[in-house]
């Protein structure tokens, strides 16, 4: 018996120490088996690519030892032959902004820069029209967007890429700004933030900006078809595409050096999924050649909360997720980890359409083993709900003014009435020529000066994001002040009754 209980126990030991070797998942869970996954997640990019007339798509999912799946959809271009595979380059938008961060983690961990130090000491130009209050803006604020700088602020019209010279020119930009709240206590997303900080690395290393990226970020990670959308672009780029009243067309657009560390990357999803396993390794060893694990992790810590969102070095926070969207005029991204479940995952279109977000949204639930939720197109409608509106004003005025002077030229045509201008009246005066030509005013204000002050571009046609806007604003613009003239002009016409002479 005690030799039998002997065996016994030395069994139990040893099940034990095998359990005890065997890799444990992570909390929460871990990624459904492929490849019934995969399936899934390649019919809700393909269906979603269907019903909402996207061109292309690249899906990485990717854990901490590197890409688990990776995969392009579609074409390169609407009506082109090039198809989308994992080395096909996307622009991401503002997901630059979080390997901008990153650089200034570096240059922190090496001594170069102070987190908490105000930007002044590396940027002494910078100054906003209230300079007690921008002298307190610190570099942690531009990483947090807590500046107090206004969301409308961007450099996509600054030129030139000699750092004195867009020095300059931001500095001349943010001479009438006034901060939106004090530096450090609220937060204000503008692009802003992260153009400063390009220039702030640029002064600090003395490189430009793409060169040190390259050298001392992707390089390093492997990623070797990651570079900024400046000059040249690589081979087997997508082209970016959106809706315009209705219809996908390729959309263009050059983008200005001073963006690149807010806007200006292009990536591929297979590159993607090795910056994806760095983030993922800083649970562990990291990647102490780009970034010290404890560095990476400080970076996915919330300085500032919005409901149940943090936010912090560029990235969205929650409490199992760090995120970061990114959208031009032409394509949109998105990036979600699990830093707890050990597993990521990206998605990219060029097309501008926020149901790329909806989609990699679905695609977490896929991987949790939910079913994906229903995209409806009346969700995400080809012509936005505001332009419809402004098509619509517009057309009013349009018929509005026809009928106005319809009558009176069929009359004069015909030869049986005479007109002839007649002395205004007071209600005429005020109403017709005052209060009428103040209501024409503050339309064109409206459209002409307020909408670009509030877009951040120095006129209408400037605004490249909102084309189907722009047209429509221009549109409303004409006809209304057909409008204002006739309203003006119509009760000076005084008609007389043409007598017919008698033989």
């Amino acid at each position: 018996m005690k030799g039998g209980c002997a065996i016994r126990s030395q069994l139990v030991l040893t099940l034990i120490m095998i359990y005890c070797l065997l890799p444990v998942s992570k909390a929460y869970g871990s990624i459904k088996p492929l490849p019934e996954t995969t399936q899934e997640i390649d019919e809700e990019i393909v269906q979603n690519m269907q019903r909402f007339n996207i061109p292309g798509m690249a899906f990485v999912l990717a854990d901490e030892n590197g890409n688990v799946y990776v995969k392009g959809y579609g074409r390169n271009e609407w009506e082109g032959t090039e198809i989308v595979d994992p080395t096909t380059n996307f622009q991401i938008g503002s997901i630059s902004k979080v390997f901008t961060s990153l650089a200034i983690m570096q240059l922190r961990d090496k001594g170069l820069v102070e987190l908490d130090a105000p930007v002044t000491q590396y940027l002494p130009w910078f100054a906003t029209k209230e300079t007690s209050l921008s002298a307190r803006i610190t570099i942690r604020d531009l990483l947090n967007h807590t500046s107090g700088l206004p969301g409308r602020l961007n450099t996509h019209d600054v030129e030139g890429s000699d750092p004195d010279h867009i020095a300059s020119q931001i500095e001349r930009k943010l001479q009438n700004v006034q901060l939106v709240a004090s530096p450090g206590t609220t937060y204000e997303y503008t692009n802003m933030n992260y153009d400063l900080l390009q220039l702030l690395l640029e002064k600090v290393t003395k490189q430009p900006f793409p060169n040190y990226m390259s050298q001392h970020v992707f390089q390093p990670l492997g990623m070797n078809r990651t570079v900024y959308s400046f000059g040249d672009i690589l081979p087997n780029s997508a082209t970016g595409h959106r809706y315009i009243w209705g219809n996908v067309r390729p959309f263009h657009e050059q983008l200005s050096y001073a963006t690149l560390g807010s806007a200006g990357l292009t990536t591929s999803a297979e590159d993607f999924g090795k910056y994806i396993s760095f983030l993922l390794g800083s649970s562990s060893e990291g990647n102490p050649s780009v970034l010290r694990s404890e560095s990476l992790l400080e970076m996915h810590k919330s300085d500032i909360y919005d409901q149940s969102t943090g936010y912090g070095f560029g990235w969205e926070v929650s409490a199992n997720t760090i995120e970061k969207k990114g959208g031009l005029p032409g394509f949109t991204s998105n990036l979600i980890v699990f830093p707890n479940r050990s597993y990521g995952f990206a998605l990219l279109s060029n097309s501008k359409q926020n149901i790329t977000d909806d989609t990699n949204y679905n695609i977490s639930r896929i991987l949790e083993g939910n079913p994906p939720s229903h995209l409806s197109k009346q969700d995400s409608p080809a012509i936005n709900p505001v332009n419809k509106g402004i098509l619509m004003i517009s057309t009013l005025f349009a018929i509005i003014v026809p009928i106005m002077w319809i009558p009176t030229l069929l009359s004069w045509l015909s030869r049986k009435s005479r007109f002839s201008f007649k002395k205004p009246t007071l209600p005429t005066i005020l109403v017709c020529w005052v209060l009428n030509g103040l209501m024409l005013i503050g339309v064109l204000y409206y459209i002409y000066s307020y909408i670009p002050y509030e877009s951040g571009t120095p006129s209408l046609y400037q605004l490249t994001t909102a084309p189907d806007t722009v047209n429509g604003l221009t549109i409303l613009s004409v006809t209304y002040l057909l409008f204002s003239i006739s309203l003006a002009c119509k009760p000076l016409l005084r008609r007389s009754t043409i007598v017919p002479r008698e033989l």
